[in-house]
C-alpha cells in the first residue's frame, strides 16, 4: 500500500519558529487578562484598557493563524485565507454590534479582533510567499 502525504509544503525553519513564537506571544497576551504577572508594563503604561479587549485580538489571531497555517501546508489557495479573514472580520463586527449573548456590545472589541485577523493574515501571506518548501515524492522517503 502506497503512503499518501496530505501535506504539499513544509515550513522553512524560520517560518516554523515564527509561527510558534507568535502563537506563544498571543497566548501570553490572552492569559494576561487574568494573570497580572503576564502583563508587560510597557503595554499597561501606554494602553491601560488593552487587557479589556485583548481576548478578541487573541481569539481572532488564533482562529485564522492556527487554521490558516495548516491550510497553507496542505496547499489551500490564498483566496481562501483572504475570504476566511474577511469573514472573521465581519463576524467580529456582527457579534460586537448586534449580538448581546454573553457579550456587552463594544466596537473597540471588534477593532481588536480586526487587528488580530490582519496580523494573522499578513503572517500567513508572508509564510505562503517566502516560508514554504514544496514536498515531492523524493522528499517523502
Amino acid at each position: 500500500m502506497e503512503k499518501m502525504n496530505v501535506l504539499k509544503y513544509a515550513p522553512k525553519l524560520p517560518a516554523a519558529i515564527a509561527y510558534i513564537v507568535l502563537l506563544v506571544l498571543v497566548m501570553l497576551l490572552f492569559f494576561g487578562r487574568k494573570t497580572m504577572s503576564l502583563r508587560p508594563a510597557v503595554i499597561v503604561e501606554h494602553w491601560p484598557d488593552f487587557y479589556l479587549h485583548v481576548s478578541n485580538f487573541s481569539i481572532s489571531y488564533l482562529m485564522l493563524g492556527g487554521i490558516g497555517f495548516m491550510w497553507i501546508l496542505i496547499g489551500i489557495p490564498t483566496r481562501f485565507l483572504v475570504v476566511c479573514g474577511m469573514l472573521l472580520i465581519g463576524c467580529n463586527f456582527v457579534y460586537e454590534l448586534w449580538v448581546p449573548i454573553l457579550n456587552t456590545p463594544d466596537v473597540v472589541d471588534a477593532y481588536y479582533g480586526v487587528a488580530g485577523t490582519i496580523l494573522a493574515l499578513c503572517f500567513l501571506l508572508c509564510v505562503k510567499r517566502f516560508g514554504l518548501v514544496p514536498l515531492t515524492k523524493e522528499s517523502e522517503t
